[in-house]
């Protein structure tokens, strides 16, 4: 038997978990650290998965998640942390599939990690953008008084209009949605978010540049 199959048998990932800090329900549900999850959204005992973001594995992943170490690392911290009866040689010689699965692992959280920061990212860059495009439009509802009605009821204006409902909502879910709610707008709608942004942008300038040619 490994190390690793020697720490499971003694820990379970509600255990190590628990020690750990995470605070969880009677009926094993639990706030998952790996993500901002303010809904109960990862189950908890044996092993562990979260439902929102989809990580999940036994103690030692856990740990090794939580921790940022390899999953030898992680089985080591547990043995120390909870004096597990395991023994650990100095040289431990992992099998060739252990690395391996070890080396799968930390690809995994790497792939995770970067996804995590593209997307964090897109949400701060687009709450910027998206109040910005507000900003212009309320330029041009003040630019617009007192100008001839061709420029009024031009096309620039009327989907400008159109769009504020839409972007005013795009930005309720960036600021206060779920995640899962900012994250199915990255994921189905981002195109379109840059495609209205970039619509409202241009109107603004064409119409207070028509605005000031016939001034």
């Amino acid at each position: 038997m490994n190390i690793f199959s020697e720490v499971k048998e003694h820990l379970t990932a509600r255990q190590a978990a628990e020690y750990y800090g995470l605070k969880v329900k009677r009926n094993g549900n639990a706030c998952c650290p790996f993500h901002d999850d303010k809904h109960p959204s990862m189950k908890i005992d044996k092993n562990y998965h979260c439902f929102a973001c989809g990580v999940g594995g036994d103690a030692v992943d856990y740990v090794s998640r939580m921790f940022g170490l390899s999953q030898y690392d992680a089985a080591l911290k547990l043995i120390e942390d909870f004096t597990l009866p395991v023994e650990v040689r100095g040289n431990i010689e992992l099998n060739i599939q252990e690395k391996e699965r070890i080396h799968r692992e930390k690809e995994e959280r790497e792939r995770i990690a970067h996804i995590k920061e593209r997307f964090e990212k897109w949400c701060s860059q687009t709450i910027d953008r998206l109040r910005n495009c507000i900003l212009e439009i309320d330029d041009v509802n003040h630019f617009l008084i007192g100008k001839p009605p061709d420029i009024i009821f031009s096309e620039d204006y009327a989907q400008m209009l159109h769009a504020e409902p839409v972007i005013n909502y795009w930005l309720d879910i960036l600021c206060m949605g779920e995640v899962s709610e900012r994250q199915e707008l990255f994921l189905k709608d981002r195109k379109k978010v840059e495609e209205i942004a970039g619509r409202v942008c241009a109107g603004r300038k064409r119409i207070m540049g028509c605005s000031r040619g016939s001034a």
